[in-house]
């Protein structure tokens, strides 16, 4: 049986995830892509991921 605590721990921990997945996307347009390296390959995901986290917080702020 959880506590009282915890049940106001995770639902503190859901409010938040729900705030940050405002834009549902993984920031990759669909495609086939082709990188001569892992390292391009991680860039492009790092880059759209950060894309993806800029939105969350823009939107997340304009909610205010």
């Amino acid at each position: 049986m959880p506590s009282a605590e915890g049940l106001r721990q995770a639902a503190l921990h859901q409010a938040v995830g729900s705030a940050m997945a405002a834009v549902h996307s993984t920031g990759i347009v669909k495609g086939v892509y082709r990188f001569r390296t892992h390292q391009e390959a991680d860039a492009q995901r790092l880059d759209a991921l950060v894309q993806v986290i800029v939105a969350n917080a823009m939107r997340q702020r304009r909610g205010r």
